[in-house]
């Protein structure tokens, strides 16, 4: 599963604000994947810049998937 999620970002890649474990589990549950904020996994905290990023999301105890994130800047 590769998820495109777009945040207004500055001309230098920063986001204004970060995307989090929220904003990864809400565009999920778009796609039809039942998963609530607390399966997924961000061991280096919010994303905060533009670019490509690997989250995993806890299904089970022993099922754990990569997910890939590309996070893209929009201007305002």
């Amino acid at each position: 599963v590769a998820l495109k999620i777009t945040q207004k970002a500055g001309v230098d890649g920063r986001l204004f604000g970060s995307v989090t474990n929220h904003d990864v589990a809400e565009e999920l549950n778009k796609q039809g994947f039942a998963v609530a904020k607390a399966q997924v996994r961000m061991p280096n905290g919010p994303l905060k810049l533009v670019g490509d990023y690997t989250v995993n999301v806890s299904l089970h105890t022993d099922v754990h998937v990569d997910v890939a994130v590309t996070v893209l800047g929009e201007t305002a």
